[in-house]
């Protein structure tokens, strides 16, 4: 285990690298489908959806294909390095979206730039892997509240900019935070990666291994859960400035998205501290049950609002609620793998959840084309009501004992 200053100072680096990610993230990718609206001009409805279900899509598809792969590369060469790659190069091609002429070669960027990404799940690894076991509930939803304090400041510099100056500008300066995210990752360390690299030669059985990691049980029905986690968490989020265009008027939608949204991740911040903190503390479940009745309860008020008001205050309560289901997840998937696997399960939950993330931008795709975006957010809360049952399940049976110790000793024996 490295010194304990060492995860603090991991721990601070990583939450403003997250920070000004994710701001730049969400300066652009709430906005897109503003974008292909009014810049590119599809405007039929049918048509829409697909442009808004493939840019989705593919992007996802970019980073459930690599993440993985970016994750059990980690495990080997250190995070350190994954985090630089994907900070660096996504800066680069994030800005050359701005000059998409057709939806084409916009979704085709956004693949390459997904690609290339990965930063959060490899934040997440690093902070596992040298985060003391006791604190890791706490540095988890540290750095769940960087996530959505990011999104919540790039919601407001991306509709800032996208009203004041034009589309352009709002691409070109998420690739400057990018840029500032990866020169903080620079002052960070990875002292674990020391600790595996003897057993590495002496159990390697070539590129198979790495393609078929060997979790135990538990662990796979914790990816199954993210799964889940990527379409619930998902299912509305690329109708949300749709919506707020239907409340106010084309002119002032990418504004009072920004607004509204940032309101939001500051429900989601609190909510990311406070479940980071009690999941240390409380049984998970007890934890799950208000967070998902909670969310479901967000969801179909913003599907039923009349009014920016309405769905801005369902907004928050949502995330207020929905804020502390990763982190849970987070947890419970560190405390059943090995730490020398951790970047390998945490690159696997990320291309699970990114798959669920797929799943949505389909699904909720259909009920737009279908029934237009008020049901988008009714479908949506009704998900979360259904998957409450799984979610309880799987960690029940992640935790259980008769099913967690028996794998977990034949992995710490490899």
């Amino acid at each position: 285990m490295p010194p304990k200053v060492s995860w603090k100072l991991n721990l601070a680096m990583l939450w403003f690298s997250q920070l000004v990610i994710l701001a730049g993230f969400q300066a652009l990718i709430p906005f897109i489908p503003l974008f292909i609206k009014n810049e590119l001009g599809v405007v039929d409805q049918d048509e829409l959806a697909f442009a808004v279900v493939a840019f989705n899509f593919f992007g996802t598809m970019g980073y459930a294909i690599f993440n993985p792969i970016w994750g059990m590369l980690a495990d080997r060469f250190g995070v350190k390095p994954m985090l630089l790659r994907g900070t660096f190069l996504t800066c680069i091609f994030f800005p050359l979206m701005a000059y998409s002429k057709t939806v084409a070669v916009l979704v085709l960027l956004r693949f390459i730039s997904a690609s290339c990404a990965g930063t959060t799940a490899a934040s997440q690894t690093m902070i596992v892997r040298n985060t003391p076991n006791e604190h890791q509930g706490f540095a988890l939803g540290m750095l769940t509240s960087a996530i959505f304090g990011g999104a919540m400041l790039g919601y407001v510099i991306g509709g800032l900019l996208i009203y004041y100056f034009d589309y352009t500008v709002a691409f070109w300066v998420c690739g400057i935070f990018y840029l500032l995210g990866g020169i903080s990752i620079l002052f960070t360390r990875d002292g674990a990666i020391q600790t595996p690299t003897v057993k590495k030669k002496k159990h390697s059985t070539g590129s198979i291994s790495m393609l078929t990691p060997k979790f135990s049980r538990a662990v796979w029905v914790l990816l199954g859960a993210f799964l889940l986690i990527g379409l619930v968490r998902n299912f509305e989020v690329p109708y949300i400035a749709l919506q707020v265009e239907t409340l106010t008027d084309k002119n002032s939608a990418a504004l009072w998205t920004g607004i509204t949204s940032a309101a939001v991740c500051a429900a989601a911040i609190i909510s990311g501290i406070v479940s980071g903190y009690l999941v240390d503390r409380l049984p998970v479940v007890k934890i799950l049950i208000p967070v998902l009745l909670i969310s479901a309860v967000g969801l179909l008020l913003q599907g039923w609002a009349e009014n920016l008001w309405i769905f801005c205050g369902a907004r928050v309560l949502l995330y207020l609620a929905a804020g502390g289901l990763q982190p849970v997840f987070q947890k419970v998937l560190s405390s059943v793998t090995p730490q020398r696997k951790r970047g390998g399960a945490f690159g696997f939950a990320s291309c699970f959840q990114s798959l669920g993330v797929m799943l949505a931008a389909v699904l909720s795709g259909e009920v737009f084309r279908h029934r237009g975006t008020e049901w988008v957010f009714y479908a949506g809360g009704v998900l979360f009501i259904l998957t409450l049952p799984v979610f309880i399940k799987s960690v029940n049976f992640a935790m259980s004992p008769v099913k967690f110790r028996r794998p977990r000793r034949q992995l710490t024996e490899n």
